[in-house]
């Protein structure tokens, strides 16, 4: 995460959280430093029981949002310093034109910066991947993973 120009008045580390599919995953703690570097993977899995058509899917991840938060470890219980949210599917899957780097992984994207961020809103470089494997239930009905 980059915000050039910034300096955080609390010394206290950062994190990003996020929210994808209903569940919430989040990085190691980062020194409080632009620019952050998190060298993590974050895996989600999530399986669709109920899902036989992958249009069904597509639908389910347009009403799904994704939601990341850079969280300063501030007492009593974090300060939010800066947000992004989208819908699953285009979080996912983005459109080819708004992609930057080799085979489409590398992202950038601008947060939003809360109220009580002060500068220019902090630009977060990451890359995403997904899998969808097709499996059968012991009953017989297949269904999207």
């Amino acid at each position: 995460i980059t915000c050039p120009g910034v300096l955080l008045k609390d010394k206290e580390e950062l994190y990003l959280s996020v929210s994808v599919l209903g569940q919430y995953k989040k990085t190691q703690c980062v020194p409080a430093a632009f620019p952050l570097f998190f060298q993590e993977k974050l895996v989600f899995e999530k399986t669709f029981a109920d899902i036989v058509d992958p249009g069904d899917l597509v639908e389910l991840l347009e009403f799904d949002t994704a939601v990341l938060e850079l969280i300063q470890l501030v007492p009593p219980v974090g300060k939010i310093l800066a947000t992004y949210e989208e819908n699953t599917r285009d979080f996912l899957f983005p459109d080819p034109k708004l992609t930057r780097g080799h085979h489409g992984l590398d992202r950038e994207i601008l947060m939003k910066r809360s109220s009580s961020f002060t500068g220019i809103a902090p630009k977060l470089r990451f890359s995403t991947s997904s899998l969808i494997t097709e499996s059968l239930l012991s009953s017989g009905r297949s269904h999207i993973q």
